[in-house]
């Protein structure tokens, strides 16, 4: 009896497929990596753009945050307030129709007086840094290792850190100058772990 492997059509399509398989498994970037990677880039430079802005003239920046934060509180809570009064849901009716007027007079009360606004601003801005700096001191560790650009993320989370402090040391002294002045450092510490982020995907073994 014939004991050889049989090296017909069968088994060669067999290695064929086997070789190909392998070749798109060892492909290094698909599309859509190469897409996420140029999202990550372009928002880092977006995000330092703005942030030079931003210090550049750190009291308008502050004073355009605040009125965004007024003017997001009374477009959301005239969307409740209309949800609440004409949407067909009626389980949540009462609760839509509440915080939608709280919002808009959150909001009104937001735009018409900015100096309250701004030192509201201030303490969650403050907030927000600190824990910012946490999460990303966080990451940072798990990124160690397997993204080499893990030392910036967590360049960026100290940064974070630092800023929420100093922000939290000052207040209510220096709020009108320093949402707009520590909002850009941070801008610029976030853009450029962003993109430092977005380049080491090339290289990263597990992002």
């Amino acid at each position: 009896m014939d004991a050889r492997p049989n090296d017909g059509p069968g088994t060669a399509a067999s290695i064929l497929g086997c070789r190909n398989s392998t070749n798109l498994m060892n492909t290094d970037h698909t599309p859509e990596q190469t897409k996420g990677r140029l999202w990550f880039i372009a928002g880092g430079i977006f995000s330092v753009a703005f942030g030079a802005l931003a210090i550049a003239i750190p009291c308008v920046t502050t004073v355009v945050i605040a009125k965004m934060v007024g003017y997001f509180l009374l477009a959301s809570g005239a969307v409740l307030l209309a949800t609440g009064l004409f949407g067909k849901t009626r389980k949540h009716r009462l609760l839509d129709i509440g915080t939608g007027i709280l919002r808009m007079v959150l909001g009104i009360v937001f735009v018409g007086n900015l100096v309250k606004t701004i030192v509201i601003l201030t303490l969650f801005l403050a907030a927000m840094f600190a824990v910012e700096g946490l999460f990303g001191i966080v990451l940072a560790l798990k990124l160690r290792g397997k993204h080499p650009a893990w030392g910036w993320v967590l360049f960026n989370a100290l940064g974070a850190l630092v800023l929420g402090v100093l922000l939290f040391a000052r207040f209510p002294s220096d709020a009108p100058w320093a949402v707009g002045l520590l909002f850009g450092i941070n801008s610029i510490f976030l853009g450029m772990s962003l993109v430092m982020y977005g380049l080491g995907l090339k290289q990263a073994r597990e992002a």
